[in-house]
């Protein structure tokens, strides 16, 4: 961690309006939760499973957030997943019900959790974010009248 924060080339980035160091954050996050998840496996939903599982699924929604490059880690984090759940399924004296609960636990953290934090920030932003500005230039023209103070705002088009 000490060797992150004091690289020059990650503080420089920082210094401009870049996404990249808040996507490093939520990648590492995502990572560090992952793996920390996965040495409680041996005492399954205890408070520290779950909360270590649930910040994974916040991370991943951190990471998605930011840019589609998140994609690469809900990858990681969706392979380790499957192949948890695969050895689960193998160990012969978890019964099928407490399988049904670990599936239904990584599925609640792991997909409903970051859908739900990722549309919510959305729909946050454009209830927030629904005036005009000078960066309308770069969206659509159906986008633009939408937004309240925008020349386009209400237009009815010619029938």
């Amino acid at each position: 961690a000490v060797c992150f924060f004091a690289d020059t080339g990650c503080i420089t980035l920082s210094q401009y309006i870049l996404l990249d160091p808040i996507l490093m954050f939520f990648l590492m996050g995502a990572v560090l939760s992952m793996v920390k998840c996965n040495s409680c496996a041996d005492r399954p939903f205890s408070a520290s499973w779950w909360f270590w599982l649930s910040l994974t699924g916040v991370s991943l929604a951190g990471a998605m957030g930011v840019k589609f490059v998140g994609l690469f880690v809900v990858l990681l984090v969706g392979l380790n997943t499957i192949y948890d759940l695969w050895d689960l399924l193998g160990n012969l004296s978890l019964s099928l019900v407490m399988f049904g609960k670990h599936l239904l636990a990584r599925v609640l953290c792991l997909i409903v959790l970051p859908l739900a934090l990722y549309t919510a920030v959305f729909a946050v932003h454009f209830a927030v974010l629904n005036r005009s500005g000078p960066g309308d230039g770069f969206f659509s023209s159906a986008f633009q009248s939408q937004l309240i103070g925008n020349n386009l705002h209400n237009v009815s088009v010619p029938e």
